[in-house]
């Protein structure tokens, strides 16, 4: 389970300066597309490992 968050974490650190990146203002239209593409990878990446730890978190809870 650790490894999920270290990843998700990771994935988190990345789409920030990404979302800082492109706010800047300063990148050229290619550049910016490239990187808003990077930016939704990123953000798929991150709800599939949120949906994956809810998952856990409620089979946990079951059984308890």
């Amino acid at each position: 389970m650790k490894k999920k968050q270290t990843d998700y974490d990771k994935a988190m650190l990345q789409l920030e300066a990404l979302v800082e990146k492109i706010q800047d203002g300063k990148l050229g239209l290619e550049e910016m597309r490239g990187e808003v593409k990077t930016a939704l990878a990123l953000i798929k990446e991150c709800r599939a490992k949120l949906r994956d730890i809810e998952v856990d978190l409620d089979a946990i809870l079951e059984e308890e």
